[in-house]
């Protein structure tokens, strides 16, 4: 899909030369990994955030209640 986008002089001046240092094919390949990284940005941020709801909830208080330890599987362990 074609998509015109403006913008400022110094933001193709960048783009410019993060291509030829990173030996992309062209603006758009440098777009594209640039909107990639965003999306991974994004998806660990609201990973962080379930982790964080997890920790705070109910489920995680029962878990931690049934779930045995590893620390205690270990050290009860046969050797």
């Amino acid at each position: 899909m074609k998509l015109s986008v403006s913008l400022p002089e110094e933001d193709v001046r960048f783009l410019d030369e993060y291509l030829a240092r990173a030996g992309s094919a062209s603006r758009s390949s440098v777009i594209s990994e640039a909107i990639g990284l965003l999306r991974r940005s994004s998806l660990a941020e609201e990973y962080a955030a379930a982790f964080a709801e997890w920790d705070t909830g109910e489920d995680a208080e029962l878990w931690d209640r049934t779930a045995p330890d590893a620390s205690d599987a270990a050290v009860d362990a046969p050797r």
